[in-house]
């Protein structure tokens, strides 16, 4: 498990801690964010499909609860915050987990942690002046 700390204190450093993260990935990986409503989960996911060289405005996926975007590499984007049924959650990735030609980042990815043999765990807190993300590769 290797653990690294970033600060951010606005929403850009956040978008471009996010295109630091996106860089580092080749596809087939697995992001969990973690984080209150709020912390920049979505903000992350933005910088990582920039990374990504995808054009499409990347949203929060909370009422669709998936969405895609293509650049070099397809980004499927979860958000399970209305999701409690872990088995649903584990059907609705089953396709999309660990494909060499995406990455997909899951929102309240917590809750699936549990089934997931390998990730990279990115935990975000938020104090009044900074965000504080904390990422983890397991």
């Amino acid at each position: 498990m290797v653990e690294t700390v970033y600060r951010s204190s606005s929403f850009q450093e956040t978008i471009n801690f996010g295109q630091k993260l996106g860089k580092t990935l080749n596809g087939g990986e697995l992001i969990l964010l973690t984080g209150v409503l709020g912390s920049g989960k979505t903000v992350i996911t933005k910088g990582i499909a920039l990374a990504l060289g995808i054009k499409s405005i990347v949203t929060s996926p909370s009422f669709a609860i998936m969405n895609e975007y293509k650049g070099k590499l397809w980004l499927y984007h979860f958000d399970f915050y209305r999701i409690d049924d872990r088995q649903e959650m584990e059907d609705l990735l089953e396709d999309y987990i660990y494909r060499k030609d995406g990455i997909a980042a899951i929102e309240w990815g917590e809750k699936v942690e549990g089934c997931l043999e390998s990730y990279i765990r990115v935990d975000i807190d938020i104090d009044d002046l900074y965000r504080t993300i904390k990422v983890e590769r397991r």
